[in-house]
């Protein structure tokens, strides 16, 4: 039995479901439960705070526990607009509210989660690009421009120096190379290695991994940099107002997310326009395509991109940072001419 925690009788009803009897916990203080029970990343917070206070707007009468599953169905097919396209509202508006009323229910603060069995037709999209990856000339146009920072002066020049050129060579996501710090980047027995971890930032999965360092980004001078760099973030200025901690409710956006975010802006700017295309993400589907084609192993190379092995056997015997580095020897320069 759920025991309300809250009842209030509502006079004037702003809600377009009408006027009842609220009992038990909002809509907001239930996703306030969830944050602070499962600390998620910053960004999803971030993303998923929206959903809320749009969702506390619009069923300010009526608490978590009065949403029946017409009016939720009805809410969620009234989200998709001109501006909000129905793949926004079942990946973010559906799966935010899903999950956060499917942790009320777990967890007694509510007795169903009226968003569970509801669902978003999703238009298939015509696409007119063959691959998600850059085609040659594209990631060319990119690691050229980086190459015009030879003697970066601010982090963001730094940036745009190295980060695609990191990224080209390890498919790691821009955001976990844009937060690394000095002392991610680290020697092994005749190789080098960034580590890339949840302590530096955020990772997907919330796990560290170490990542080979590709030997032409040795000799492009990628660790004399690292070791002129200092001890701290490689990629922007670290806060000073660490005193005063974020609202779990409301985080700031990370310096390293805003660099990543830059550097998209940037490689739009270089004429890599295509709308089918994530300008820095493309890296990612580029690496692996590479990988494939030179016959890395696709273990091996999951492991070195942070990929969940398919099988529960395919995480047997997982390769070491070895054998990454063997097989990253297999991994061809990126040549410009």
């Amino acid at each position: 039995m759920i025991i309300p925690e809250t009842k209030r009788r509502i006079a004037s009803p702003s809600s377009p479901y009408g006027a009842r009897e609220a009992r038990g916990v909002s809509c907001w203080e239930l996703f306030e439960g969830y944050v602070t029970a499962t600390r998620r990343a910053p960004k999803t917070v971030i993303r998923w705070r929206a959903v809320f206070l749009q969702m506390q707007k619009d069923f300010a009468d009526i608490s978590a526990e009065g949403i029946t599953e017409d009016m939720a169905r009805s809410w969620i097919a009234g989200l998709v607009t001109e501006g909000r396209s129905a793949n926004t509202v079942r990946e973010v508006w559906l799966s935010a509210s899903r999950t956060v009323f499917g942790w009320g229910l777990r967890h007694k603060r509510i007795s169903k989660n009226p968003f569970s069995d509801i669902y978003v037709d999703v238009p298939k999209k015509m696409r007119l690009r063959e691959t998600k990856a850059f085609r040659p000339e594209e990631a060319a146009v990119i690691l050229r421009a980086a190459l015009t920072y030879g003697h970066p002066k601010t982090m963001q020049e730094r940036a745009r120096r190295w980060v695609p050129w990191l990224c080209a060579y390890s498919g790691a996501r821009a955001g976990e190379i844009t937060q690394m710090r000095s002392i991610d980047v680290q020697e092994r027995a005749g190789f080098y290695v960034m580590n890339i971890t949840p302590e530096a930032g955020s990772t997907k999965t919330h796990n560290a991994r170490i990542v080979p360092i590709h030997s032409h980004l040795v000799e492009q001078g990628f660790i004399e940099f690292v070791r002129r760099s200092g001890s701290g973030p490689l990629f922007y200025h670290p806060r000073k107002d660490k005193a005063e901690p974020d609202d779990p409710l409301k985080p700031r956006r990370s310096r390293a997310d805003t660099t990543r975010a830059h550097l998209s802006d940037w490689v739009r700017e270089l004429g890599i326009t295509d709308p089918e295309l994530k300008p820095m993400h493309a890296w990612r589907e580029t690496f692996k395509q590479i990988a494939d084609r030179v016959g890395i192993p696709e273990k091996v190379h999951d492991e070195i991109t942070g990929h969940t092995q398919k099988t529960i056997a395919r995480g047997y015997g997982r390769p070491t940072v070895e054998d990454m580095a063997e097989a990253l020897k297999k991994f061809p320069r990126y040549s410009l001419n």
